[in-house]
């Protein structure tokens, strides 16, 4: 499956032919009809508070996004990481960590979740909690992400704040909310993104102001509890681009740290201690979830999954596994067409690699940049290679870009921890031209703020990632409406048609309490087989799902009664 757009380079043109007539119609009007204007006095209100102006980005992406509600709505989940999602979110609303192996667990089994030894999502907890936020709080899961997503453009702002004058920040952040927060998925769907994103942004925000003069000992230790909060994040929502984002801060930290401490500038315990504080409180809560989860404190929930599930191999140095025997043959067809879209095959030689390793990077530039911002961000590496602080910044991207060229498979979002270095070149790529002071190159920033604006609200609006390609029916929904108006509980059992039937469009997904779950979906394994779920599950009618993805029957069952 491709994750870029299937009509990425109509997109691409659509883009570039909204930049040119912005540029025309953005250069004559400097030109000719005001060259010149008046910072009004309101936003100089606003850009004279560092606050305010963070703030303002998490307004206007709340009511931009709440005014997109009659036309976009709320999500549905679609994808089977959703739901994964969406069960920790579930989890963790019922006021624990995990849920205990339900019976007859085989006919429960689904993609990326654990069923042995506790009933638990494979993910990391960063976005199951602010989902759980939204459930606990709003009983709705999805107002997590939305608040989650103002937050982060909020604190793109105030990262871009240590680097860039406040007006400029400002900018950052307010492009952040249009690319971001309106029309993509990680603000329409579940699948997560931004907190990752966030957990970058106050990391590199947090580290360049840690040894700036003039701060006080308790000022720092506020940005140190920042930067230490803000490495947690980074570890619970990807464990594995977060750290390799986290290295060169952490050089520089150890750096500076030690450098400001013979100097007697900086003590220990305003900013080391903080962090080692809280970092060790941090693997210490993790190391319990994992023992609740898996029984192991030392074994996450995604490489238990990756052991039990997966026959790939998760970096390319790695051999592929010996073939694994799935309760169930749609496990088998989802790692082979998992195989398939990611080119694993194509990995094993130089030539094949370049194209993956070429196309997976093409994928992340066309979401994360795009042809409005290339030259932007281009400029802005070039305009900033002498300053210390940029370099930062960019080594932090390279060695996570680095460690994503290492891996199998990557989408989109596993690149999150370093959005904010995106908007920082970019940036300052605008400002160099708008100091330039000549009509052509501030109608070329104006040209591409505008187009940003009009390219992101001309984007697919789906509700998931896979908007433009995922166009199963769906059949879980369906099925759920037929059977909202049935007395009483009800379990299906799901059969599909493997010559047809797609994997990741899957229907059998449950919630955190099957006791008070009023629809159970399960696998059926055969008549003789499917009876063992009486005995557990007795207070239930049963019905029967057939399914090639476009034709769905639904049909009672009698299994219990004919025992």
């Amino acid at each position: 499956m491709n994750y870029v757009p299937i009509n990425g380079l109509r997109m691409l043109a659509v883009e570039s032919g909204i930049l040119f007539a912005a540029f025309v119609i953005a250069y004559i009007s400097l030109r000719f009809l005001h060259p010149a204007m008046d910072r009004p006095r309101w936003l100089a209100w606003i850009l004279s508070s560092n606050l305010r102006s963070v703030l303002l980005v998490m307004a206007v992406a709340l009511a931009g996004r709440a005014l997109l509600l009659p036309v976009v709505g709320i999500p549905s989940p679609r994808i089977n990481d959703e739901y994964s999602y969406l069960l920790m979110a579930d989890t963790f609303s019922h006021h624990r960590l995990t849920n205990p192996t339900p019976p007859a667990w085989q006919h429960f089994e689904t993609f990326h979740v654990n069923l042995t030894p506790t009933y638990h999502s494979k993910y990391p907890v960063s976005q199951g909690l602010v989902l759980a936020v939204g459930e606990i709080v709003f009983h709705q899961p999805w107002i997590g992400v939305y608040l989650s997503t103002a937050l982060l453009c909020g604190a793109i702002c105030w990262c871009l704040q240590a680097f860039v004058p406040p007006g400029w920040a400002l900018l950052g952040g307010l492009l952040a909310v249009v690319r971001i927060a309106l029309l993509s998925y990680w603000m329409n769907s579940y699948w997560g993104g931004a907190m990752a994103a966030l957990g970058g942004a106050l990391a590199l925000g947090a580290v360049v102001r840690l040894f700036q003069p003039g701060l006080t000992n308790r000022r720092r230790s506020a940005v140190a509890c920042v930067f230490a909060v803000s490495l947690l994040i980074l570890a619970t929502s990807r464990p594995y681009e977060g750290l390799a984002f986290s290295l060169p801060l952490l050089v520089y930290f150890g750096y500076k740290g030690t450098r400001a401490t013979i100097r007697r500038e900086v003590w220990f315990r305003s900013t080391v201690l903080p962090v080692l504080a809280i970092g060790l409180a941090g693997m210490a809560l993790v190391g319990y979830y994992n023992q609740r989860t898996t029984s192991n404190p030392l074994l996450l929930p995604h490489l238990l999954n990756e052991r039990t599930y997966s026959p790939l191999p998760l970096f390319l140095w790695q051999r592929a596994k010996p073939a694994l025997t799935f309760h169930d043959p749609v496990f088998a067809k989802f790692f082979k067409v998992t195989e398939e879209e990611f080119g694993y095959e194509k990995t094993k030689s130089i030539s094949g690699l370049i194209s993956v390793e070429r196309s997976r990077f093409l994928s992340d530039w066309f979401f994360y940049v795009g042809p409005a911002l290339s030259f932007p961000v281009l400029l802005g590496f070039l305009a900033s290679v002498r300053q210390l602080r940029m370099w930062i910044a960019g080594s932090a991207a390279l060695a996570m870009a680095l460690a994503l060229a290492l891996c199998i498979y990557t989408m989109p979002h596993y690149a999150a921890p370093t959005t904010v270095v995106v908007y920082l070149f970019a940036v300052e790529g605008l400002r160099y031209l708008w100091q330039q002071r000549h009509a052509g190159e501030r109608a070329f920033v104006l040209a591409v703020c505008l187009t940003v604006v009009v390219s992101s609200l001309t984007r697919q609006t789906g509700s998931t990632a896979m908007n433009a390609v995922f166009t199963f029916r769906d059949a879980r929904k369906w099925v759920a409406q037929q059977l909202e108006t049935q007395p009483g509980k009800q379990l299906v059992l799901v059969s599909y048609d493997l010559q047809r039937h797609y994997p990741g469009n899957e229907l059998v997904h449950n919630g955190a309490d099957f006791n008070s779950e009023k629809i159970l979906w399960a696998r059926s394994k055969g008549e003789d087989n499917d009876r063992e779920l009486c005995q557990a599950y007795s207070d239930r009618t049963f019905w029967s799902v057939n399914t090639d993805d476009v034709n769905v029957s639904l049909t009672p069952l009698d299994l219990c009664k004919h025992r």
